[in-house]
């Protein structure tokens, strides 16, 4: 594939792309097969060309803790590879993927050369702190109605169109502890699943 067609990559010159592609392996994925283990070195890059992942951690006791999914032209954990740590979760193929791996030690250079691949980065960095300092919000401070009334305000129209046993998943509750707390939002008439939208001042007063 051509690498220009990716987010990422979509202005970058001809001659740093063929430097990219030399640096680059495509790899492709059934559903439930790992790309990475939690406490894998991070020594490559991993950017999600197409399908879904799921970043989870195990707990003690081998529950599930879903951290993120992520989606086509995403970057995966890229905070590992700069801070040269090993990855903190384990990411699975949720669904057929590809995935290109990039050597990140050789491709740092390349980013550092290259003002509109930092701001990019930068950018998927800011969004990856802002999910996490949610789960942390959610998971220590909110109940289970809070958990969800905050998730559909932020995330509005991924709501819609996500299972709700994906958002179940993210916000550590049970599908049927889900169900229970949308019917209770619709008969209160602060969503509409049918039309799509929300009442989404009086659901910022439930974790206000």
């Amino acid at each position: 594939m051509n690498l220009k067609e990716l987010y990422l990559f979509k202005d970058l010159d001809e001659k740093t792309i063929r430097q990219i592609e030399n640096i680059s392996v495509k790899s492709n994925y059934v559903k439930d097969n790992i790309i990475f283990y939690e406490g894998d070195e991070s020594k490559y890059l991993h950017l999600l060309i197409k399908g879904v992942v799921k970043l989870y951690k195990s707990t003690s006791n081998s529950k599930e803790i879903v951290m993120k999914y992520f989606y086509d032209n995403e970057l995966i954990a890229e905070l590992s590879n700069f801070e040269k740590i090993p990855y903190p979760a384990s990411a699975v193929a949720y669904s057929e993927c590809e995935v290109l791996r990039i050597d990140f030690e050789k491709f740092r250079k390349i980013i550092y050369s290259n003002e509109d691949l930092i701001l990019k980065i930068q950018s998927s960095l800011i969004k990856k702190i802002k999910n996490l300092e949610r789960i942390i919000s959610s998971q220590l401070v909110l109940d289970t109605h809070q958990r969800v009334a905050k998730y559909i305000v932020e995330n509005q129209e991924d709501f819609f169109n996500t299972k709700n046993i994906l958002i179940a998943q993210m916000l550590n509750i049970t599908p049927e502890t889900l169900s229970r707390v949308l019917r209770n939002y619709k008969d209160k008439s602060l969503i509409d699943m049918k039309n799509k939208t929300i009442n989404q001042e009086e659901l910022i007063t439930i974790y206000s």
